[in-house]
């Protein structure tokens, strides 16, 4: 449809709510792109800028054996950061997913509801906060929760009789797979669905094909990648335990925001609402409207229409994926909020199924708005005070202590975001990484290979008569250790010169410098 020509109905006259979808995508597409790159990138998007910027088949050596996890991200990204390697760029194929995640609630919502309905489900997903903190991170959550959520919405238009989804579920299925192991929880959605649902059992046998067609284009990476299992275990060594206060913190990021809105978060020099309200009621006036709404879109479960396979949909789209995820933890702790990004259109959906069911449009509105602003709340917490490791503050802080060619960095565990940073520099400084191949995750170093570690560290740095060392999350006795060792070798003949400590939401980095004073 051009540009130019406003959208009608068939009978020739103007409707105003085929607008809305557009108009929420713009407004989304804002909210994303404006500071795409104005926050320093973490480790964690210094480790996805290393692997885009290598060639090929280095690319996929580094996913097996250091990032445990498909290509697919990095290979978009590294066609987003070809002649723009900047940090907007670099998180350019997340916002950009991040978007296709508010049109398929749309279409999701959809399913159901009307263009209006469908309109304010997207822009809860549009404004939400959970969903912008990630939106502008170079990692694979975003991409792989639209791909997760594109074969649910595939799934639930095959459960509607349409058969030619068949063919749009396989694919999305197969590149979400391509992207990260999560989308493995959508694959338990889906079957869920197919178990337990009538509609599912009537249309199991095309599911079924669906299913073994994302398999077949998933085995070419099945069989290159079979050794990931060997390091996914150590890659998720820091994840703690599930417990109450991590499931509190996924729903609160989910309905609300990543960050305290009641309490003030760490670091923040805005109070939260217990400044001006008592906590309880606080708690009362952002928790209570979207439990409610949660809580009405229940009463379509049973229903045989189209509400009904909305409900269920959006219902195992978020529910089968936290409780796979739970029992699995019982073995191996796998329990982040960062990994359940594509809960958010699923959400959103259930909150318009249950607010559409209010008597009243006075009501509905009321309720409503109440969700938006709380969204709002949360996104304006967002912008104020979060922040990531300062990376990029600390790169340009050794940079101007002077004397490049005299100057080495030991990083220990993660040198990629420095590297990311010091390259830019006039005068870039030498860097080194203080780890060991046979441990890609930093989890369980052996005494052998710390004694490895240090010396190969103090051959690094002998030369050089300013010695830094940044230090981010020592979080065991093993990286302690590491850390500890790695301060000791920079202290072989110099004097230290300064200790300092650079705060950010995400944790601080310990940045200590030593010289040796020339004779």
């Amino acid at each position: 449809m051009s540009a130019a020509v406003a959208p009608r109905e068939r009978d020739g006259r103007f409707d105003p709510a085929r607008l809305g979808a557009p108009a929420v995508l713009a407004l989304a597409a804002l909210v994303r792109f404006d500071g795409l790159g104005a926050r320093s990138l973490w480790t964690d998007e210094g480790s996805t800028w290393t692997a885009a910027s290598l060639p090929f088949g280095a690319m996929l050596r580094r996913c097996v054996e250091r990032d445990a996890s498909p290509p697919l991200y990095y290979l978009l990204t590294s066609w987003a950061i070809r002649g723009h390697d900047d940090e907007a760029h670099l998180r350019l194929v997340s916002a950009l997913a991040s978007l296709v995640l508010v049109w398929l609630t749309y279409r999701l919502a959809r399913l159901a509801l009307g263009r209006g309905a469908a309109t304010f489900a997207a822009l809860l997903t549009a404004l939400s906060p959970f969903q912008v903190m990630y939106a502008q991170e170079a990692r694979t959550y975003t991409l792989v929760g639209a791909l997760l959520v594109a074969g649910l919405w595939c799934h639930a238009r095959l459960l509607q009789g349409k058969a030619r989804a068949v063919v749009p579920l396989a694919l999305a299925t197969a590149l979400g797979l391509w992207t990260q192991s999560i989308a493995a929880l959508g694959i338990a959605a889906q079957g869920a669905l197919a178990v337990l649902t009538p509609e599912g059992r009537r249309r199991l046998l095309p599911w079924l094909g669906a299913l073994a067609l994302a398999v077949a284009a998933y085995s070419p990476w099945a069989w290159y990648g079979r050794g990931l299992s060997e390091h996914l275990s150590s890659s998720h060594w820091y994840v703690p335990d599930t417990d109450t206060k991590s499931i509190f913190k996924l729903l609160r990021a989910l309905l609300i925001a990543p960050l305290p809105v009641v309490t003030a978060p760490p670091l923040s020099s805005w109070p939260g609402l217990d400044a001006w309200l008592p906590r309880g009621v606080a708690w009362a006036v952002v928790a209570l409207p979207p439990c409610f709404a949660l809580a009405l879109s229940l009463r379509s479960l049973a229903r045989a229409d189209a509400r009904g396979t909305l409900a269920r949909v959006a219902w195992a789209g978020g529910a089968v994926p936290v409780l796979a995820v739970v029992v699995a933890s019982l073995q191996q702790p796998l329990f982040l909020a960062r990994y359940f990004v594509f809960l958010t259109p699923f959400v959103s959906a259930l909150v318009t199924l249950g607010v559409t069911r209010l008597p009243g449009a006075p009501l509905r509105a009321l309720l409503g708005a109440w969700l938006v602003a709380l969204a709002g709340l949360g996104l304006l917490r967002y912008e104020h005070d979060y922040s990531k490791e300062p990376w990029r503050q600390v790169a340009a802080a050794i940079a101007a202590s002077g004397r490049p060619e005299q100057t080495t960095v030991l990083v220990p565990f993660d040198v990629d975001p420095f590297a990311y940073y010091d390259r830019r520099m006039t005068h870039p400084v030498a860097a080194f990484e203080v780890g060991h191949p046979a441990e890609p995750f930093a989890a369980h170093y052996t005494p052998t290979q710390l004694d490895e570690m240090e010396r190969a560290a103090r051959a690094n740095s002998s030369r050089f008569s300013d010695v830094w060392v940044i230090v981010r999350s020592p979080n065991s006795n093993v990286r302690r250790e590491a850390a500890r060792r790695t301060e000791a070798v920079a202290a072989e003949g110099r004097r230290l010169v300064e200790r300092s400590v650079w705060d950010s939401m995400m944790g601080p980095l310990r940045v200590a410098h030593w010289r040796r004073d020339s004779t």
